[in-house]
């Protein structure tokens, strides 16, 4: 898409926003009117059905806005420590109501004690996780989705599994592409807009962080990205790094100092192909 193109996007889909959030909150206006108290929280009350149909759309509107932020430059990050237990206990109480509305699959959690800080946007870095779990839950029909955080040499992973249809090799370029979909049938129920994992890409990209994935056709999917640690958190595992580097030294006043060792740097992150 030309530079036009994309601002037309992002002017559209903030008018949308902007609209769809008005609407909205008639809708939850109308719930504190007594005389239609007998019409609330009844499925099929239009009240409900009016809901209901708002909220799919907000939420295909908000990927666009965010999409069309991604391309003209303007998404911003509120950087701050990010205390990853907290952001996983808010994101893994809405994987569990996506996993008991569609049922037939259990959300297991692999989460060491004792991580540290990073540094981020929470509430980014949980809409990227939170996209990854969505689309783990929705192309998985029986087994489990696995959310898993591992701590390495100067950052936090976290990993999303599924035992779902997989990615077949020749759709595997598709995958962090806008728009893209690896669904032949364009009917499929399960077919978004193929703006979920563009957006995750480039808010682990602000992070300057990694986006990546593993699949097989029929073997499900897991899918990886990278944040780094606080500044804080980065400066204790440097300093003890080489603490434990440099060894006492001990000579006497009338013979030339040892050549210190050479320093032993932290081992790389691993990166996967």
């Amino acid at each position: 898409m030309t530079t036009s193109q994309n601002e037309f996007l992002y002017r559209m889909s903030s008018t949308l926003r902007s609209g769809l959030a008005e609407a909205l909150a008639k809708v939850n206006d109308l719930y504190r009117i007594e005389e239609l108290e007998d019409y609330m929280d009844i499925p099929d009350s239009p009240i409900e059905h009016v809901k209901a149909a708002l909220a799919p759309l907000v939420a295909q509107v908000n990927d666009f806005q965010d999409y069309a932020e991604t391309v003209t430059g303007r998404m911003e990050l509120d950087l701050q420590d990010v205390d990853i237990y907290a952001l996983l206990d808010g994101v893994m109480t809405i994987a569990d109501q996506w996993i008991e509305s569609k049922g037939g699959i259990a959300l297991e959690e692999d989460i060491p004690e004792n991580l540290p800080t990073i540094e981020g946007d929470p509430a980014r870095l949980s809409q990227a996780l939170l996209n990854y779990i969505h689309n783990a839950v929705k192309f998985t029909g029986k087994g489990a989705v696995a959310v898993r955080v591992a701590r390495e040499a100067d950052r936090i992973l976290f990993e999303v599994s599924d035992t779902g249809i997989g990615i077949a090799e020749e759709d595997q370029e598709k995958v962090f592409e806008p728009f893209e979909t690896i669904l032949a049938d364009r009917d499929d129920p399960r077919l978004g807009m193929g703006l979920g994992l563009k957006i995750v890409e480039h808010i682990i990209a602000l992070h300057d962080g990694e986006t990546w994935f593993e699949s097989k056709a029929g073997k499900g999917s897991s899918f990886f990205f990278t944040a780094p640690l606080s500044t804080k958190e980065f400066r204790i595992l440097s300093d003890l790094a080489c603490s434990n580097a440099l060894p006492s030294l001990s000579f006497s006043p009338s013979s030339s100092p040892p050549a210190p060792p050479p320093l032993r740097p932290l081992p790389p992150p691993r990166r996967r192909s």
